[in-house]
């Protein structure tokens, strides 16, 4: 058990007493009654002195206290106080009873009047009389920090203490000259004190002061507040509301009891106050020290009035301290991953305290979030290690060991952080879908992967299929959703395009599969070349080579006869054919062939080269003339070239030593198309 001293506690001067905090309602000041010389009396030397009274049906206590050391100094230097008493009589008018001069006891006057007993008597007499300078002789140097030391003293000594003091008993207050007991008093009767102070009014002034108490009905003493308990590890806290309670009192008496209630014994020898302090602005505090926990006390306070009376005690409430120290925590505690969803907790620990109860095993994904248990009763003290079959092993993990003892006070480890063993890439993305607009926009959409460790996404591109495919992504793609750009004026018409998922440990999903995109066909094909051309008698026969473009779906052969004919549709081929025969010609007419490429989004490419020519027969004997260059006229039929060519034959005809020819008139091209 450990009592608070009031030395200890108290701080404020003018907190020390309740008397000295405020005038009583009771006490109206009269108007200054200067004393001699008082015209030279400044306003700034000026003090307070409050008084007050009760009435206890026998006796009537008059208390008073000055708000100065440098007042009660100067009152007691020149006699006290002169105390004036005056009755209301039945007509109406006030008598006046006595008048009489109060001063504090001497010392001889202390020893006298105080039983042995009484040890805050001989404190009263030591504050009143005692040395209080903290200079060592006369001729000490006065310096400004003893100065100051000088007056820290005086207002502890001569106003803290000494003012407690007499607020605990109304005869230390009489013998310290700040209280009256007045014996002589008849019930029913109202009597009017007046305090007029002893002083030199020349250096300081001060207001009289006049107490009215009606001595009627019958005196009933005050009760204490409620106190309040607060059950700390051998510690009870006692707190009261100080507003409610400085009305009535100005200290305390803190009582307990062992037995039940039955005794109590005072915790503090002398009175307890506390002066407010901003933590504790609205409550008085009082720490009851205990030597072991769980043992049931019984507490309650008594009040002490300026009067020196004694409170109804507060009412009775219990308490015990409690056991608030957890144990030792766990140490070097370890998480390993056994695969899947399986992590073995380890952990060690020192000397175990005699009210260890076990373990609790928590889990968590972020160290500021609070952990949850994953054990719903307390493993034993012996048991060092436990097996987590639930961890997640895609989410960031760490385990704490709790230790406990009997009163649930608990004792956290170090968090030990769990590294999961991933060598699994997500799945590969499914439904991969896209297209290529007008524009060139790319958009690329799939299903999201249900991996709670999914990194992100990465796209990858190629021109040809089985070309090396490159990534388009920056950074991995946080959503299922990829907007690219590609250029449409290229003969390439298609793009190819893969999606790869990633974990968080950078495991790639397997191989995905290949979405192929076409471009949108702005590029028409590009045209066929007439390479060559052959007639016989029945036909004429045009060779070319066809356009290059991949996305060519057909050819179509074009004819006319007179350069002033339109164009006509001869024929549509397909994309391989380099060859045609026309056998719906005449001799000697005219003939023009061009043709012209068409891909797969009907684009037409531009117009062939044309190949201008005239049909006509006859028999000429092979020699020098055939197959030679430049102009030539033969018996039965000619050929007339508009440019060198060389005239071959198509065929031999049987029996006969000569080649018959069919020769065509090469003109001039003509590359309109109508």
């Amino acid at each position: 058990m450990k009592s608070v001293c009031l030395l200890v506690l108290l701080i404020g001067l003018s907190g020390a007493s309740l008397l000295a905090q405020r005038p009583q309602r009771q006490a109206a000041p009269t108007t200054t009654r200067p004393a001699a010389g008082s015209a030279t009396a400044r306003a700034d030397t000026h003090f307070e002195l409050s008084a007050i009274g009760r009435a206890f049906g026998d006796s009537v206590v008059v208390r008073w206290a000055p708000h100065s050391v440098i007042l009660f100094r100067e009152i007691n230097r020149n006699g006290g106080y002169i105390l004036t008493r005056r009755s209301l009589g039945a007509d109406g008018r006030l008598h006046l009873d006595f008048q009489k001069d109060v001063r504090g006891w001497t010392l001889d006057e202390w020893k006298q009047r105080s039983p042995r007993t009484d040890s805050l008597a001989a404190a009263c007499a030591q504050l009143a009389h005692g040395k209080n300078s903290v200079l060592k002789s006369a001729n000490d140097a006065v310096t400004l920090d003893k100065l100051v030391q000088q007056k820290t003293q005086d207002d502890f000594q001569l106003m803290l203490l000494l003012l407690l003091l007499a607020d605990e008993n109304a005869r230390h207050a009489e013998g310290l000259g700040l209280g009256y007991i007045d014996r002589a008093v008849k019930k029913g009767t109202q009597y009017f004190y007046y305090l007029t102070p002893r002083y030199d009014g020349r250096f300081l002034s001060v207001d009289e002061q006049k107490v009215m108490v009606s001595n009627v009905g019958s005196y009933v003493r005050p009760p204490m507040p409620s106190v309040r308990a607060e059950q700390l590890d051998k510690i009870v806290r006692l707190v009261w509301d100080r507003q409610v309670s400085d009305e009535l009192f100005s200290a305390y008496y803190v009582e307990r009891s062992a037995d039940g209630g039955r005794t109590y014994r005072r915790l503090n020898r002398l009175p307890y106050t506390q002066a407010p302090v901003q933590s504790e602005q609205a409550l008085y505090s009082y720490v009851d020290s205990l030597q072991r926990n769980y043992v049931r006390y019984q507490y309650r306070v008594v009040g002490i009035s300026p009067f020196g009376e004694r409170s109804v005690p507060s009412p009775v409430i219990t308490a015990q301290g409690i056991d608030l120290t957890p144990p030792t925590a766990a140490r070097n505690v370890q998480a390993k991953h056994l695969g899947g969803s399986k992590v073995r907790i380890t952990w060690e620990q020192s000397a175990l305290p005699s009210d260890f109860a076990g373990y609790i095993i928590a889990r968590g994904n972020d160290e500021k979030s609070p952990v949850s248990p994953l054990t719903k009763q307390v493993l034993g003290k012996t048991v060092r290690e436990y097996i987590d079959e639930t961890a997640n092993p895609y989410g960031k993990t760490f385990y704490k060991v709790v230790a406990l003892d009997t009163a649930k006070n608990a004792s956290p480890s170090m968090a030990a952080y769990c590294t999961f063993k991933d060598v699994t890439g997500p799945a590969k993305p499914k439904n991969v879908q896209g297209y290529i607009d007008t524009t060139g926009y790319v958009r690329l959409v799939w299903d999201p992967n249900a991996e709670p460790d999914l990194l992100g996404y990465a796209v990858l591109m190629a021109n040809q299929r089985d070309h090396v495919f490159t990534n388009r992504t920056s950074d991995y793609l946080p959503t299922s959703v990829y907007d690219d750009q590609t250029t449409l004026s290229t003969l390439t018409k298609k793009l190819y395009y893969r999606v790869v998922a990633y974990d968080k440990n950078y495991n790639p999903s397997p191989p995905p599969d290949i979405l192929e995109l076409a471009r949108p066909d702005k590029v028409p094909p590009s045209s066929p070349v007439i390479s060559d051309f052959v007639a016989s008698d029945t036909a004429i026969v045009v060779r070319w080579t066809p356009s290059i473009s991949q996305d060519v779906q057909e050819q179509v052969l074009y004819r006319r006869g007179a350069a002033t004919e339109n164009w006509r549709e001869l024929a549509k081929l397909t994309p391989q054919q380099d060859s045609y025969a026309d056998q719906q010609v005449k001799p000697d007419a005219p003939y023009s062939y061009m043709l012209m490429a068409v891909d797969s989004a009907g684009l037409a490419s531009p117009a062939s080269f044309p190949l201008n020519c005239q049909y006509v027969t006859g028999y000429s004997p092979v020699g020098p003339a055939v197959g030679g260059a430049g102009r030539g006229r033969w018996s039965n039929g000619s050929v007339a070239l508009a440019t060198p060519r060389s005239v071959r034959p198509l065929h031999h005809l049987p029996g006969d030593g000569c080649q018959f020819a069919a020769l065509v008139r090469v003109r001039q091209p003509r590359t309109d198309i109508h």
